[in-house]
């Protein structure tokens, strides 16, 4: 059995989580429309569904 590692003890500063400070967060980033993942999203559903289509036509 391998032993396992402890990466606590190698921090060398502030660990990373909680770096930004309240003022400047941005709880709506998450929120906001991205019409460039809508796009991917949409092609790849599309992709989805003429790979399907061509399945069940060509058995």
């Amino acid at each position: 059995m391998a032993p396992t590692y402890d990466d606590d003890d190698d921090w060398t500063g502030a660990p990373p989580e909680g770096h930004v400070t309240r003022d400047r967060s941005d709880p709506g980033h998450w929120m906001r429309n991205w019409p460039a993942q809508t796009i991917v999203y949409a092609v790849i559903g599309v992709g989805i569904v003429v790979v399907v289509l061509l399945a069940v036509l060509a058995s």
